[in-house]
């Protein structure tokens, strides 16, 4: 499907619930959005204009008509036929490898499946707000928002345009929104249970001080373990990271690790914990510079995505989940969503997955 088709598609889609008068986003932002000419743009939109679906008004601009056509239907092999809905992927901008791969595979399967996407990105709240405003009502929007909370009044905006909202990420969910997600909790309890087992007797957790659901529930799991009586002397206090991945956050992650070795109790066998390293290669390289054989001096777990190789850097042992799972289950509450859409809302959470990796060292030998 080309672009200009693609385009298309998406506005008849639109054009299926937009009420009349209801404004078609410009020209401009359209070339944006799906990356085509002022030409083709203004093509897609003659064939819309010519199918009863927009018109255009002198000096005030284009608008749904409320067309009644039906709703496209794809035909498939079998000769049954499915409906083809509108989907918004709403992201904030930022370079987060993992939000770019579990988007790009959940826009192929949606698009697979005969629907229509179109990914909008957004720099914070208010421009999301904003953003919103200019486009037409859509049959569903996923909502990936990084590390950020997401105001009221924002999901009251992307409420006012669509009746179906999942948000890729563990987030306290609140009425007709559903959250597909993963909580650090039983990562951080793997990590220490595979550290205890090969003779570590010193166990570091950094990760960062931003606060996002997952996180928290990780580091509550931390401190109810270090409560124990058999861990208290083995869990150190957490370190805490003023920093979000990806920008600078090794560089920052090796400092706070320095500050926190200096001052460490001695130990036979320390380890650490870490959340949030995205570029595992260059981590890798900053110990070295930092005179720490891995893992002979340090073990090092890494809590992170296991199908993502660059947060490996193909050494570190990486235990949380993978972002296929991520878009999968995605996609699959988004299609449940459709067919059964008086179901409860809520959190659906991810399986814990494993990737083994040389970081993590056994027992030393005697002295």
């Amino acid at each position: 499907m080309s672009d200009t088709t693609r385009l298309q598609s998406y506005l008849r889609s639109v054009a299926m619930t937009a009420a009349p008068g209801e404004r078609v986003p410009t020209v401009r932002r359209l070339m944006q959005d799906f990356s085509l000419s002022q030409q083709n743009v203004e093509r897609a939109l003659k064939v819309l204009k010519e199918e009863g679906l927009i018109a255009a008004h002198v000096g005030r601009g284009t608008f749904f008509t409320g067309g009644q056509a039906a709703p496209v239907k794809e035909s498939r092999p079998d000769g049954s036929s499915r409906t083809q809905r509108s989907v918004i992927l709403l992201r904030r901008s930022s370079n987060n490898l993992r939000g770019r791969v579990v988007l790009e595979e959940l826009q192929r399967r949606l698009n697979d499946a005969g629907h229509i996407t179109l990914e909008v990105g957004y720099s914070d709240p208010e421009h999301a707000k904003q953003i919103l405003q200019t486009l037409p009502r859509f049959d569903a929007c996923v909502v990936q928002n990084s590390f950020d909370t997401m105001p009221i009044d924002m999901i009251a905006a992307i409420r006012r345009k669509t009746d179906t909202i999942i948000v890729d990420g563990a987030w306290l969910v609140g009425t007709d929104i559903d959250a597909v997600g993963f909580e650090w909790g039983q990562s951080v309890e793997a990590a220490i249970d595979r550290l205890l087992v090969s003779g570590h007797d010193c166990i570091h957790l950094m990760t960062t001080s931003s606060f996002f659901l997952a996180n928290e529930m990780g580091l509550h799991r931390w401190r109810i373990l270090k409560d124990r009586a058999d861990l208290r002397s083995i869990l150190q206090t957490e370190i805490r990271i003023a920093k979000l991945p990806p920008k600078d956050y090794e560089e920052t992650a090796i400092l706070a690790l320095r500050e926190a070795l200096a001052v460490a109790t001695p130990a036979k066998r320390r380890a650490l914990v870490i959340w949030g390293i995205e570029d595992g290669a260059k981590f890798h390289e900053l110990l070295r510079a930092e005179s720490l054989a891995i893992p002979v001096d340090l073990s090092v777990i890494l809590l992170g995505r296991t199908d993502l190789d660059p947060e490996a850097g193909g050494f570190f042992h990486v235990i949380g989940y993978s972002a296929a799972d991520q878009a999968n289950g995605v996609y699959d509450r988004l299609i449940e969503r459709w067919q059964k859409p008086n179901e409860p809302f809520g959190l659906r959470l991810l399986p814990m997955t494993e990737r083994p990796g040389p970081s993590l060292g056994g027992q030393r030998a005697p002295q």
